[in-house]
């Protein structure tokens, strides 16, 4: 009830902020204010991860894969994730569209869940936001071959935040039966959202492919570890129906830590609380949502 509560004010507070002009222009002057104050803070990042950022500015996604990114701690992680997935296929429901592990699982993969909170990872999500972040946990999923178009298979924005930082990682070899990532330019995005009166929700393919040609849509397929760097904020995209074979994925996701809108967050127990925040120093600490740190 809660989830559905916090979801609903959700709602709401984007329609505000979406249609009435006062509220928009207070968001955003905010906004405007915390990134001129923060801004002598914005780590330095090395040219190549300084190149993710610049495209992430101008082309709204950045794919990549695990080695080129060259993170600490990518080896452990694909052995965690590997685990994951296999668990995750184990404990799938017949009929599922999407099958994930528990939080438990998850958290107990440390390498997994505290990979999205190195150093070198937060600088990159910081650069791009402008602000600190707000590291919001690995989403481990995989997207069964049901072919049908329900939930994030249904092209939509995320509007939790001005800015948003997602990396994904494929854990199979994806192709285009396999439900890639798909997602239209930042300018055909501009567009779309004046045409559309846009705000939030979900938007039909029809509806998309006739204001956007479908060989303008873009895909990220690849091998096992392509890793798609996303501002989910600034681009339409969506998980595109796998028809033929199922895709697994991990989503690491970042906001600011002063979101326009409240990422809902489960009831936490302390062993979850424990499993979160073991070993962290200050910095990551302060990145976790408030449940995993009271």
């Amino acid at each position: 009830m809660l989830d559905l509560a916090v979801r609903a004010g959700n709602r709401v507070k984007r329609e505000v902020i979406g249609r009435v002009g006062p509220a928009r222009e207070l968001s955003q002057h905010l906004h405007r204010q915390r990134l001129r104050r923060y801004e002598p803070f914005v780590p330095t990042l090395s040219p190549q991860r300084a190149e993710v950022v610049a495209t992430l500015r101008e082309e709204g996604v950045c794919v990549s894969t695990l080695d080129r990114l060259g993170l600490p701690g990518t080896d452990r992680l694909q052995a965690g994730l590997g685990a994951l997935a296999a668990a995750t296929a184990r404990g799938a429901t017949p009929g599922s569209d999407t099958s994930r592990p528990s939080l438990d699982d998850v958290l107990a993969e440390s390498d997994v869940w505290q990979w999205g909170l190195q150093p070198e990872l937060l600088d990159l999500a910081e650069a791009h936001l402008g602000l600190p972040p707000r590291y919001h946990g690995a989403d481990v999923r995989c997207e069964h071959a049901t072919a049908r178009t329900v939930g994030v298979r249904q092209w939509h924005r995320d509007m939790e935040d001005h800015r948003m930082f997602k990396i994904l990682v494929w854990l199979n070899d994806v192709d285009l039966e396999g439900g890639p990532f798909e997602w239209v330019s930042r300018r055909h995005t501009d567009r779309l959202v004046r045409e559309l009166a846009y705000v939030t929700g979900f938007v039909g393919d029809d509806a998309l492919r006739r204001r956007v040609p479908e060989d303008e849509w873009r895909r990220a397929t690849g091998p096992t570890w392509t890793a798609v760097v996303a501002d989910t904020r600034a681009v339409f995209h969506r998980a595109m129906p796998p028809v033929r074979r199922d895709r697994g994925s991990v989503t690491f996701t970042y906001t600011s830590r002063t979101p326009m809108t409240t990422v809902p967050v489960p009831p936490v127990t302390e062993r979850q609380r424990e499993l979160a925040s073991r070993g962290l120093d200050d910095r990551q600490l302060a990145c976790l949502p408030r449940a995993f740190t009271r």
